[in-house]
């Protein structure tokens, strides 16, 4: 039975890091480290006031992406595994469950609908950040009015290629 300070932390990112299969994936053992320090983060991010997010990213399709983020939900706090989501849904969740989002094909997202890849550009650019908002119209009775949504939480990114500018930054 876990217990506060009944943990043996450097066996525990050991075992983390061995999770992280890389003999199925293109992933070097400075990078499985990072994850492995990432993932650990998800877990004491409500001490933080930033938080890192992960670009996973190759040059071409079955390298291993989407195999990384289904490894990272079962290891990661709350992991919320997506492929496909609305902003409204997004916004709603990050503020209710505050989960990590584990976020697949950016590059079909960011290269589609040009609004609504703007739209969650805007959301994962202010998400970083305690604090962070992305401000919506919502219906209150028959009129509606704006709500700040807070979107911080950690996120991981998988796609093709890069991502937008402001986010690679």
């Amino acid at each position: 039975v876990w217990q506060p300070g009944n943990v043996d932390l450097s066996g525990l990112l050991d075992e983390i890091f061995n999770s992280i299969a890389a003999e199925y994936m293109v992933i070097t053992d400075d990078q499985r480290r990072t994850l492995t320090l990432w993932i650990a983060h998800t877990y004491v991010v409500e001490a933080a006031d930033r938080t890192p997010y992960i670009a996973i990213k190759s040059a071409e399709k079955r390298s291993g992406k989407t195999l990384l983020l289904e490894i990272l939900e079962h290891l990661v706090h709350d992991g919320w595994f997506t492929g496909s989501v609305t902003t409204a849904v997004l916004v709603r969740k990050i503020e209710k469950v505050s989960p990590t989002l584990l976020l697949d094909e950016t590059d079909a997202t960011f290269n589609g609908n040009r609004e609504s890849s703007e739209e969650l550009r805007g959301i994962l650019n202010e998400g970083y950040r305690r604090g962070g908002v992305s401000s919506m119209c919502v219906k209150a009775g028959a009129d509606f009015e704006l709500h700040d949504f807070k979107v911080f939480c950690p996120k991981a990114l998988a796609g093709i290629g890069k991502l937008p500018d402001t986010l690679e930054d």
